[in-house]
C-alpha cells in the first residue's frame, strides 16, 4: 500500500511538469490572431471602414484603444503559452525573473532601440514629419547631405560649443557637492533640516527651476535688479511728480545678452545639480570607515591631508556616479533652454539636443531628416562616454573577482 502511494505522488510530481496541451494550443492560437490583427489588420483606416467615421482623423482614438487591448492580448497569451510548457516547470527558477523582465525589455527595445535605429534612417532623407492622406511615407532618400549640411552649419557648432561649456562648467558641481556634503556631515542639533534645504532643489521639476532662475535674471523686478539697485541706482522724482529709480550703470540683462545667456542658464542648472552631487557624498560618507580615520590621526593626518589621503579614496565608488550622473545630465541639456530661453537670443544658447528638436518640431518644422542628423551626432558623442563608463564598470567587476 505504501508502495502505491509512493507511486500516486511520483505520478502527481511528474504531471506537474507536464506541457498542458490545450493551453498552449489555445493561447499559442490567440497570440498569433492577436499579433496578426495588430501589425497587419488594425489601422484608422480600418477602423474608419468597420465604424463608419466620415474621417480618417476620427478613428485614431478608437484605433487606439483597440491595438492597446490587441497588445494586452499579445502579453497575456504568450505568458500563458510560456509557463504552460514543461520545459518552464521545470526551469521555473531560472526563468521567472527573465519571465518579468521581458515585458521591460520589449518596451525598452520598442521605445528606444527602435527609435535610435529610425533616427539613423531618417537621417538619410528628406521629410517633413508628415504622411498623405493614405498613410504613405512622403520622405525623400538623399543619402549623406544632411551631415555634409552641418558641417556649413554655423549653428550646429554653435550648440557643439555650448554643450562643451556646459560639459565642463557642470563639473563644477561634483567638488562644490563635495564641499557641501563634509559641511553637512555633522551631528549637531537640526542637521536634517539643513539637509533637506540644500537637497530641495533637486526634488523640484527642471522646468520650475528655470522659471525661478529667469525671473531672478529679470533685469526690472528680478533678485538680479532688486541687488544691482542697491549699488548703482536711487529712488527720484521725475518733473511729473511721480517716484522712478534712476541707475549710473543699467541693470545687466543676463538672458537677454549672448554673450553671458549660455553661463545664466549652466549657473541655473548647477543648483539642482549640485544637490544631487551633495546626497551621493553624504551617502559615500556614511560608509567612510572610522578605523581608518583614526589610524590617520594617530599617524598625524588632518585636514587637506585627512581628506587626500584617507576619505577621498574611500569616497571614489561615489566621486565615480557622480562624474557619470553629471556627464550625462549636461549632454542632455534641454529642459533649463526651452524654458528659459528658448535657444534665443540669436541661437546663443542652442545645445544639441535643443537644436536637434527645434529642426524636427519646432521652428524649423519639416527638418526631421536634419534633426535626426544631429541626433544621431549627439549619440555618437554620448556612446564614446557610455561605451567607456560600462569599460569602467566591467573593469571594476574583474578587479572585485
Amino acid at each position: 500500500m505504501a508502495s502505491a502511494a509512493t507511486a500516486s505522488a511520483g505520478g502527481l510530481r511528474a504531471s506537474r511538469y507536464e506541457t498542458e496541451t490545450v493551453r498552449v494550443a489555445v493561447s499559442g492560437v490567440v497570440l498569433v490572431i492577436a499579433a496578426w490583427l495588430l501589425f497587419f489588420v488594425v489601422d484608422p483606416g480600418v477602423i474608419q471602414n468597420w465604424l463608419g467615421y466620415g474621417q480618417r482623423s476620427d478613428a485614431r482614438v478608437p484605433a487606439f484603444f483597440a491595438r492597446f487591448a490587441l497588445l494586452l492580448a499579445v502579453i497575456v497569451s504568450g505568458f500563458t503559452l510560456v509557463t504552460s510548457t514543461a520545459y518552464y516547470k521545470r526551469n521555473r527558477i531560472r526563468l521567472a525573473p527573465w519571465m518579468f523582465v521581458s515585458i521591460g525589455l520589449v518596451f525598452f527595445a520598442v521605445y528606444v532601440i527602435l527609435p535610435i535605429f529610425q533616427s539613423f534612417s531618417y537621417s538619410f532623407t528628406r521629410w517633413d514629419g508628415l504622411r498623405d492622406i493614405n498613410g504613405v511615407w512622403t520622405g525623400e532618400w538623399v543619402g549623406l547631405q544632411n551631415y555634409r549640411r552641418l558641417l556649413d552649419d554655423p549653428n550646429f557648432y554653435t550648440s557643439l560649443w555650448n554643450n562643451l561649456l556646459w560639459l565642463v562648467l557642470y563639473m563644477l558641481a561634483v567638488p562644490i557637492g563635495l564641499g557641501i556634503a563634509l559641511f553637512l556631515n555633522q551631528t549637531v542639533t537640526g542637521i536634517r533640516i539643513y539637509k533637506s534645504l540644500f537637497f530641495f532643489p533637486f526634488v523640484i521639476s527642471q522646468v520650475v527651476v528655470g522659471l525661478i532662475f529667469t525671473w531672478a535674471y529679470n533685469p526690472e523686478f528680478g533678485l538680479v535688479g532688486e541687488i544691482w539697485g542697491w549699488f548703482f541706482c536711487e529712488e527720484t522724482t521725475n518733473i511729473m511728480g511721480n517716484p522712478t529709480t534712476v541707475c549710473s550703470v543699467d541693470p545687466p540683462n543676463i538672458l537677454g545678452n549672448p554673450d553671458v545667456a549660455t553661463y545664466g542658464i549652466i549657473a541655473a542648472g548647477l543648483w539642482p545639480q549640485i544637490a544631487y552631487c551633495m546626497i551621493l557624498y553624504l551617502t559615500g560618507l556614511n560608509n567612510v570607515s572610522p578605523d581608518q580615520i583614526e589610524a590617520g590621526r594617530l599617524d598625524g593626518a588632518k585636514g587637506w591631508k585627512m581628506l587626500r589621503h584617507v576619505i577621498l579614496p574611500q569616497l571614489a565608488p561615489a566621486t565615480f556616479l557622480a562624474v557619470v550622473v553629471t556627464v550625462i545630465g549636461a549632454l542632455r541639456s534641454f529642459d533649463m533652454i526651452a524654458t528659459m530661453t528658448q535657444g534665443g537670443p540669436f541661437g546663443s544658447t542652442n545645445v544639441l539636443a535643443y537644436y536637434m528638436y527645434d529642426q524636427a518640431v519646432g521652428e524649423g518644422v519639416g527638418r526631421y531628416g536634419y534633426g535626426s542628423a544631429i541626433a544621431v551626432v549627439l549619440f555618437a558623442i554620448m556612446l564614446v562616454y557610455i561605451s567607456y563608463f560600462l569599460w569602467r564598470m566591467w573593469q571594476d567587476e574583474r578587479e572585485a573577482r
